[in-house]
């Protein structure tokens, strides 16, 4: 169940895990938001009209042949109020829907519209073929024209694309109807990296506190995004360093031998 809360000038940010989290560039941003502000849980999506537990198996722990916990799919709801500011926050973390995307959307609308939110951020991660120490580039769309000068001014390319999406594009397209701002950020991920790519986070936060005037001092995940990159490019190296030595091996063993 999902209470109303009061907010101010709220802005709604958007985390899925699923078809557009690469590097938990989604779930990991809204996740450290939630800890970071000490965000406080107020409801969620009901799992069992949007989930298809074929696709996506609930979890269980059981401990000396006792269930202890049962985890279905979740969409939990969180609300910040901002005691310096009138940027109040409602942060949203989950499952990708498999079912009933419209249905879905109208449940995220609907809430966005019951608490008065200006802007909803969507967060998604895509893997690329960058070479290492590159930047890390943030793409951007909207349903509104009048966001695209500003989006520009702060870093962002616009982005051209034709294709499958999530059900971040059905949010964009029927935001235009209820008259709400979506703004869906995509954040490119080395194809090489598995599992968390804390870069991913640091830039698109970096991007949404700027855009929605929000100070939050990010230091903590610069220095874990940039150990991860020390620790990558150490093991580069090290594949590096083994490939040529396995590849000397082989050259060498591939030569001619004569004896007498």
């Amino acid at each position: 169940m999902n209470k109303k809360i009061s907010l101010r000038n709220a802005t709604m940010i958007i985390g899925l895990s699923g078809w557009g989290n690469a590097g938990e560039a989604s779930t990991f941003t809204v996740r450290y938001l939630v800890d970071k502000l000490g965000a406080k849980k107020f409801g969620e999506i009901p799992h069992e009209k949007f989930h298809d537990y074929w696709i996506q198996r609930p979890t269980v722990l059981t401990q000396q042949g006792l269930i202890k916990s049962y985890a279905p799919p979740r969409n939990d709801l969180f609300y910040w109020r901002n005691k310096e500011g009138v940027k109040d926050l409602i942060l949203l973390i989950g499952f990708e829907p498999h079912l009933n995307w419209p249905k879905y959307t109208e449940n995220v609308l609907m809430l966005a519209e019951k608490n008065d939110v200006k802007r909803i951020f969507t967060i998604g991660g895509y893997l690329a073929d960058i070479p290492l120490g590159v930047g890390t580039p943030i793409t951007a769309s909207t349903n509104n024209e009048g966001l695209l000068t500003k989006l520009e001014k702060a870093g962002l390319e616009l982005t051209d694309y034709e294709g499958p999406t999530s059900v971040y594009s059905e949010m964009l397209w029927k935001g235009r109807e209820k008259k709400i701002d979506v703004v869906s950020l995509w954040c490119v991920v080395p194809i090489y990296v598995k599992g968390l790519y804390p870069k991913a986070a640091y830039v698109m936060l970096n991007k949404i506190t700027q855009l929605i005037g929000l100070k939050l001092d990010l230091k903590d995940l610069k220095n874990k995004a940039e150990s991860f990159k020390a620790e990558l490019e150490t093991e580069a190296m090290d594949q590096q360093q083994l490939y040529d030595s396995t590849e000397g091996l082989r050259r060498q063993e591939s030569k001619p031998t004569y004896l007498g």
